[in-house]
């Protein structure tokens, strides 16, 4: 079974090349007098790489740090302080990236705690598994990077949104790793689905990004219903991440408009929750945090669905 090696999602707009590069002078963000930005004595910094380029159409928009952030926040109802439904996707085209960090925490919370530490001053240290060619084998890379997100004029996330809030701290792991990826690229634009391999990058899906381990790739035409279900099943069950990538088929109107209806986007990654073998039905999480596909018949799955992505363990 194989890395999540997702595609781009719908909502991906055409962008120049052209980076907007936002000033990091050491005064840009203000803490207090005292040097405690925390309040427990801990002086609080900022990441020593400049911070990635925004989207050219965001240009203008700002940084802010989230002072009250935490990497984890264990929300009500939560088993885990890493659960699936702290992510969301924001103003960028990455769901290929957003829905499989989803599918990890829904398999296995621990492989993303794993990935940051807290440095209690402001910043965290991100581990991702980069392969800089599409020969080389992926190794660990570790970024530094601060507490400070683009904003929009609400100020919330304009990128992956906030996860759980509680006890006054605002949970930031799906940015944290969003962002650190964005430092690899040095742009968030070049994080969108399709603009993420080249310059010594070369992305072997968000699985192998997050764990080392490959996966596979599965194309929903070389299967039927049943087994595209059972294979959804058994991965659930056996707590391998898996995602699906929806079809391209904006061509077709009256499908475009059937698929939408049951929350169905081209182009776009979700990842499965749920399986009712007996009622022969699926249940997806759209990367959004919204619109997500529910009782969804296995043959409609393989209508509107192009491939499956599924975690494995070989390095």
């Amino acid at each position: 079974m194989a890395a999540l090696l997702l595609e781009e999602a719908a909502r991906v707009e055409s962008i120049s090349d052209e980076q907007i590069w936002l000033p990091t002078h050491p005064d840009e963000f203000k803490f207090a007098e005292d040097g405690d930005g925390d309040g427990d004595g801990t002086a609080r910094k900022q990441q020593d790489a400049a911070l990635p380029a925004l989207r050219p159409k965001h240009e203008g928009k700002e940084y802010e740090d989230f002072v009250n952030a935490a990497a984890f926040v264990q929300g009500e109802g939560d088993a885990h302080a890493v659960d699936a439904n702290d992510v969301k996707q924001g103003a960028l085209g990455d769901c290929y990236l957003i829905a499989g960090l989803a599918s990890v925490a829904r398999a296995n919370p621990h492989a993303i705690e794993d990935l940051i530490e807290d440095n209690g001053d402001g910043t965290f240290d991100v581990t991702l598994h980069i392969r800089p060619s599409r020969h080389a084998r992926p190794r660990p890379v570790t970024t530094t990077v601060d507490a400070r997100l683009a904003v929009k004029s609400s100020g919330r996330p304009l990128y992956a949104g906030l996860g759980d809030q509680a006890d006054g701290k605002d949970e930031i792991w799906t940015a944290l790793v969003e962002k650190s990826l964005a430092q690899q690229k040095e742009s968030y634009d070049l994080i969108s689905g399709g603009n993420i391999n080249g310059d010594g990058f070369a992305y072997g899906g968000t699985h192998e990004l997050l764990t080392g381990m490959r996966g596979s790739y599965l194309r929903t035409d070389a299967m039927d219903s049943d087994e595209a279900l059972l294979r959804i099943d058994l991965a659930l069950e056996e707590k391998i991440p898996i995602t699906a990538s929806s079809r391209n088929k904006k061509d077709d109107a009256a499908l475009t408009a059937e698929a939408n209806d049951r929350n169905v986007y081209w182009n776009h990654a979700y990842a499965p929750e749920s399986v009712d073998l007996n009622a022969e039905t699926v249940n997806l999480q759209n990367p959004w945090g919204s619109s997500h596909v529910t009782n969804l018949s296995g043959d409609d799955f393989i209508r509107f669905f192009k491939a499956l992505r599924i975690g494995g363990g070989r390095a």
